[in-house]
């Protein structure tokens, strides 16, 4: 007997707690293993852990106050919905590292930097993609890539590797009279770890997938698809093999940052809809990162 299991749609309560647990998840990476070794693994955190070296604050309390900035320039710049969007990982996260700087002590990890780029590598990238499958955002240089992609259409992938190659060397410069270049080597490993990890919990190993929709909703779904995300939609008719139906068939290649709206907006439509999604290895033609791949 055929049991159907219906396309649930995930709830606020249930998004918000998994994008909390990711956050969580990333600054347990940070306090435990990345800061205590120094590895700038990119990122606010990472130009925090720079800031801390030369100042001596706590690292959450610089990524407040760059969080909070970058906020200020996102709401200027790229509007009401970009700053409303990252408002909540922006706050959470440096909250969540100070009460772990204040009140949990850090293990001694006697300066192996295998153990601390390996497991703060895959709890960032675990929280990160988490945080990412839930439709979260953790702000941050989220926003200055948004900025430089919307502005001046610099494609997201290089905007992310030059802010991220620009905190490393800071980093390596800050350090370079204790092993700097070794500690950047082993930053850029635990970029690469998490980032990998981060792709894996989203939607697999690639960040570009293909997602199969057959529904009895095709023009629905189609419609509110390209509201959302302005992706096209290929609209294909096939045939049942086990009934015999004419069925519609939806297809569209998405970003790893689009598959929880796009989930989320087929389940609201038609809960009974069949959706799987495969790798999209090679990509020609018209497709276009948006500021909301970021």
């Amino acid at each position: 007997m055929k049991k159907h299991t219906p396309l649930r749609q995930i709830t606020k309560v249930e998004q918000y707690s998994m994008i909390s647990l990711g956050i969580i998840l990333m600054a347990a990476g940070f306090h435990f293993f990345l800061i205590p070794l120094r590895l700038v693994a990119g990122g606010v955190t990472g130009l925090g852990i720079v800031l801390e070296h030369w100042f001596e604050w706590d690292v959450s309390i610089f990524v407040y106050i760059l969080n909070g900035f970058l906020l200020i320039l996102g709401l200027l710049v790229l509007g009401k919905r970009i700053f409303l969007r990252s408002i909540y990982g922006s706050i959470l996260f440096p909250t969540v590292l100070l009460l772990l700087e204040r009140f949990v002590p850090v293990v001694d990890l006697q300066g192996d930097y295998v153990i601390g780029t390996v497991f703060g590598g895959a709890l960032v990238g675990i929280g990160f993609g988490l945080m990412l499958k839930y439709g979260g955002t953790s702000g941050g240089t989220d926003i200055p890539v948004k900025i430089l992609n919307k502005k001046f259409n610099v494609p997201i992938s290089t905007s992310v590797y030059l802010f991220d190659g620009i905190i490393v060397s800071i980093g390596i410069l800050a350090f370079l009279n204790s092993n700097g270049l070794v500690v950047g080597l082993y930053a850029l490993i635990s970029i690469y770890i998490s980032g990998r990890l981060a792709d894996v919990v989203v939607v697999g190993s690639n960040s570009k997938k293909a997602m199969q929709i057959i529904t009895n909703h095709p023009d629905e779904i189609k419609e509110a698809i390209f509201a959302s995300v302005s992706r096209g939609v290929t609209v294909m008719n096939i045939k049942g093999g086990y009934t015999g139906h004419d069925k519609i068939m939806l297809v569209t290649v998405i970003t790893r940052r689009e598959y929880y709206l796009i989930r989320n907006i087929i389940a609201s439509i038609d809960d009974e809809a069949f959706v799987y999604v495969t790798p999209a290895t090679e990509i020609h033609g018209d497709f276009i990162e948006s500021e909301s791949d970021a």
